[in-house]
């Protein structure tokens, strides 16, 4: 099968687009073939060997992807859920050694869930990481309550646009920071309140959230605890080494102190039962699903390092040929 992989760390001098073996399965697992991937930040970050959970990756060489929709093309002994010839989309789990960006991914049944009748490979790709990282970050991590009041940081961004809908889905009051370029795109995404970076920081007032998800890791629990009244959370998906420390201060706190402040990391977690539920709002249209660009498997390269500015409207996805 043609993929893309690295037979070591380093630039985009080290990716390479060529032959690789198909996947085998095993009892419980689904071969899919791939016809859309979507980029992450933890793609260029596996190719830098900068990934902060390294050692979940297998040897090299290493076929880069984590997020990807196509078809069902063979079914493990065990299988239950699904069956030849389904569409299906996922991402693939911490340990199942990437993969996406590829012809054929073989990956456990419990990530997948049937794509929703309305989107395409393409926009189906964009979903997992990003959706399951907003979904899974505010009703898991921040146990979102109807009516509190949600700033969400890189609005504009794969992970901010979603937490902005489903924060306004959950009934939540929601404001988004992004560029001046973005503001009515973020607007329309259901925020009811916008900042624009280049002209305020939202950390130099005085007023208060009771969740910030900060969707680019970009400040941090020491910056935004004094934003957040009793109770309030603040949650990253970018943590730094004091917000890891934090993160475990503050819940071991809750048990003498239940309404402190509280700082979250997500940790994002491939589950299908989640993406089913994100799959049914998805289909009802109270979720948008926004591609910035969709450019061929063999664009990589300049894929990975439109990622890397974080200045994406949504996501890019690659087409699988």
């Amino acid at each position: 099968m043609k993929a893309v992989f690295i037979r070591k760390f380093g630039g985009n001098e080290v990716l390479e687009f060529g032959e690789r073996p198909q996947p085998q399965i095993r009892t419980r697992e689904v071969l899919v073939r791939v016809r859309a991937a979507a980029v992450n930040p933890r793609d260029w970050m596996v190719r830098s060997g900068t990934y902060p959970f390294r050692f979940t990756l297998p040897r090299f060489p290493i076929v880069l992807g984590g997020d990807f929709a196509g078809e069902v093309v063979a079914t493990g002994s065990a299988v239950r859920h699904f069956s030849v010839g389904q569409s299906v989309y996922g991402m693939q789990r911490a340990f199942g050694g990437f993969g996406a960006f590829a012809q054929f991914i073989a990956v456990h049944e419990s990530v997948l869930a049937a794509i929703p009748g309305n989107l395409d490979m393409e926009h189906a790709a964009a979903v997992p990481l990003a959706a399951l990282t907003a979904w899974q970050g505010l009703h898991a991590d921040a146990r979102l309550v109807p009516g509190e009041k949600v700033l969400v940081n890189g609005a504009a961004g794969g992970v901010g646009s979603f937490a902005v809908q489903f924060a306004a889905v959950a009934g939540a009051r929601v404001t988004g920071v992004c560029s001046a370029r973005n503001v009515q795109f973020v607007r329309g995404l259901g925020a009811e309140e916008i900042i624009d970076y280049g002209r305020h920081s939202f950390t130099g007032g005085e007023r208060q959230w009771d969740v910030i998800y900060d969707a680019i890791g970009k400040e941090s629990w020491a910056g935004c605890r004094t934003l957040l009244p009793p109770g309030g959370r603040y949650v990253t998906t970018v943590p730094k080494g004091a917000d890891i420390v934090a993160n475990i201060a503050t819940a071991l706190s809750a048990v003498l102190f239940p309404r402190g402040r509280r700082c979250r990391l997500v940790l994002v977690r491939s589950d299908g039962s989640d993406l089913e539920a994100i799959s049914r709002l998805i289909e009802t249209g109270h979720v948008r699903v926004h591609v910035d660009e969709v450019l061929p498997l063999e664009s990589v390269a300049e894929a990975l390092d439109r990622s890397r500015t974080f200045h994406t409207r949504g996501k890019l996805v690659l087409r699988v040929p």
